[in-house]
């Protein structure tokens, strides 16, 4: 189980495309899904309550990592708290008593990984965040309860949570419901400006651009934001690339991003012409927004736009078929259509009728395309 959750978070988090959550600063579902179908299969636990089990490790997971104060963090890797959550979800699913899912909880986040580099690296790499060593850090965390281990149960009694976002949450709301889903495979931090990009780029020459200005929240600063990234993990971070890509390419290019834009000279052409500014307005707006403004300067004119809600936050969500559309995107070049087209049927089965083993068999299912 713990090999499986773990394979399937770092095939979700690698892609940088999937959810997240604003308060939180990090990506719950990759951990917590993985893990909790992994356990549910292995329990043969019905539709409903491993639905319920996830939207368990959802709020326990974001409750902690909405506590703390984001602004005064040294990193923000989802991996430090995500196990929590798992350990939350999977415990819960088991039906274990309330003393034993403490101890798992406390278990994991003593333990969790630090990720040193998280915040300085410039070298594009596949530990990225930690989810995947945070999800098998939960699993572990709660078999190792169910043996009797103990845990430092006073963990989130320090002043650097918040005991009122912990006790109470999101002010009675399910965290989960105010998840968002990623349009463009790249840092969340960047989505403003890209959804900014692609208003106005129908209006620009991009060879006659002097400089494209991109107004931001602070923390973006702390991304690599390298002109001519090596790796996709790299590019995935820097600002000036993927405004650049969604320039030229549209965004399509970014729907997962592909290798190929690493050696688009045009793309390091206008990525060169990047300037990055932190926005005091838009900076107060964060963690709760992260916003952003493109001004596109050339010979012509100067065009500007300012995206406060990008793509696919709870308030501006993605539909349905747009998430069916970027499934799709994902899966027919590694599944071909055959094996895509019965995973969004089951897909349309655990919508419309809570039926979970149509997925679980397509999960469990060879490649055979």
């Amino acid at each position: 189980m713990t090999a499986a959750a773990f394979a399937n978070s770092m095939s979700t988090c690698i892609l940088d495309f999937d959810d997240g959550h604003r308060l939180a600063s990090g990506h719950p579902g990759a951990a917590i899904v993985p893990a909790a179908i992994a356990s549910a299969q292995i329990l043969g636990a019905s539709t409903e309550r491993l639905l319920t089990a996830i939207a368990v490790g959802y709020e326990v997971g974001i409750r902690i990592a909405a506590s703390r104060d984001v602004r005064a963090l040294d990193t923000l890797v989802t991996g430090r708290w995500c196990g929590q959550g798992v350990a939350a979800a999977i415990g819960w699913l088991k039906g274990d008593g309330a003393d034993q899912l403490a101890e798992a909880m406390a278990i994991a986040g003593a333990i969790a990984p630090y990720m040193f580099v998280a915040e300085y690296t410039q070298v594009g790499n596949h530990t990225k965040e930690a989810i995947p060593w945070g999800t098998a850090n939960g699993i572990l965390a709660g078999q190792l309860a169910a043996e009797g281990l103990k845990g430092p149960l006073d963990i989130l009694d320090h002043s650097s949570f918040n005991a009122e976002v912990l006790a109470n949450g999101n002010d009675g709301a399910w965290f989960i419901e105010s998840t968002y889903f990623k349009p463009y495979s790249c840092c969340r931090w960047i989505h403003a400006p890209i959804d900014a990009i692609l208003l106005l780029r129908d209006q620009v020459i991009w060879q006659e651009v002097s400089e494209v200005e991109v107004a931001t929240i602070g923390r973006t600063l702390s991304l690599n934001n390298q002109i001519r990234p090596t790796t996709v993990q790299a590019a995935q971070y820097s600002v000036p690339f993927c405004v650049a890509a969604a320039a030229i390419h549209g965004a399509k290019c970014l729907q997962p991003m592909s290798e190929r834009l690493l050696k688009d000279e045009r793309i390091f052409a206008l990525a060169s012409k990047v300037r990055l500014v932190v926005d005091p307005k838009l900076d107060e707006m964060y963690p709760g927004r992260a916003g952003g403004r493109v001004s596109i300067i050339s010979k012509a004119n100067k065009l500007e736009k300012e995206v406060l809600v990008p793509k696919g936050d709870a308030t501006n969500p993605m539909s349905w078929d747009e998430q069916m559309d970027k499934l799709t995107e994902i899966s027919l070049p590694e599944l071909g259509d055959n094996h895509t087209s019965q995973v969004k049927e089951a897909l349309f089965c655990l919508r419309d009728g809570l039926e979970i083993e149509p997925l679980l068999k397509c999960l469990s299912k060879a490649r055979v395309d």
